[in-house]
């Protein structure tokens, strides 16, 4: 094996390159740090806004909204996928939305949030349903009345984040179009949530996503295979939803394949990949073929006569 040995000099530089790259990008992806009080929570929030690279103020242009749990770190490495996603065409320009948690005392209160009921380990829980009336009853129209949205919505939530997701689904189906579900332990509570699909998987709405992904270990031993079995047996057929795992990763690394992928489910089909014709200007001539370039699979429509 070669040794490879940096002089301090291009070790400095490398340095360099590597923080002007992130200053590029956090210049070319500005996040805007805002917060709300919540009468519903009775406290002060924060949250985190990224607009796309094609927002320009006046324009007319609409955009979805993803909502992200976990706020606090799930920013930077969703809107990074996010974008990477966008660049190659496989997902539209979208508002990110971030929700840090909550600290009390230095004490986090995702487990407060995040979790339906009320059990004795975390003592701090069952405040799902009233942080999921925070999101639709006061940040929701906050974003929806400041920025240019179209009032198409999703959300992710990691681990606890996921059980969260899975408990606006079946309370709030109609509030997101996407539910992005990662590493998850549905096994929670003696599989209350799986019990709780079990009853309402039947009655949601037509065309919504689901998207659970996680490690081997979680799917085995954390209840994702119970949920898995009870999709097949009883999910309808307008709920759009996959289950996937992923061999060699971690709780944590799973995260970033399963939000590349997740996301490239959820927008299946979208494609704004530019066309590029060849030659590039003069007449059409009859029985005379030109050739045409798309960079990724679309829906071409074309006239004749050059009507609409």
């Amino acid at each position: 094996m070669k040794k490879i040995i940096l002089s301090s000099s291009l070790t400095l530089t490398l340095i360099f390159i590597s923080q002007v790259f992130c200053v590029v990008y956090a210049q070319e992806r500005p996040v805007i740090s805002d917060s709300i009080y919540s009468s519903i929570l009775k406290e002060q929030r924060s949250i985190k806004i990224q607009l796309p690279e094609t927002y320009k103020p006046g324009s007319t242009d609409k955009y979805e909204v993803i909502y992200l749990t976990d706020g606090e770190w799930a920013m930077h490495p969703f809107s990074f996928i996010y974008k990477w996603a966008q660049d190659e065409n496989y997902v539209p320009p979208a508002i990110i939305v971030a929700i840090p948690n909550n600290y009390i005392d230095k004490k986090n209160q995702r487990d407060r949030d995040f979790l339906p009921v009320h059990v004795p380990e975390p003592a701090i829980s069952g405040g799902a349903d009233n942080f999921l009336s925070f999101i639709k009853n006061e940040v929701i129209p906050y974003i929806d009345s400041k920025y240019p949205t179209n009032r198409t919505n999703s959300i992710y939530g990691h681990s606890y984040g996921g059980l969260f997701v899975l408990c606006a689904l079946l309370n709030e189906p109609q509030l997101f179009e996407s539910y992005y579900a990662t590493d998850t332990p549905f096994r929670w509570n003696d599989d209350y949530l799986i019990r709780r699909a079990n009853q309402k998987l039947e009655n949601l709405p037509s065309d919504k996503v689901l998207w659970i992904a996680g490690i081997e270990e979680t799917y085995k031993y954390q209840g994702i295979d119970r949920l898995d079995s009870l999709l097949q047996l009883r999910a309808p057929k307008n709920l759009h939803w996959k289950m996937v795992t992923y061999p060699n990763e971690k709780h944590n690394s799973v995260r970033l394949k399963a939000m590349y992928d997740g996301i490239k489910f959820s927008y299946s089909g979208y494609s704004n990949a530019p066309l590029s014709f060849h030659p590039m200007s003069g007449i059409l001539l009859k029985d005379k073929p030109i050739s045409i370039w798309v960079d990724s699979y679309t829906e071409l429509r074309y006239t004749v006569d050059g009507l609409q």
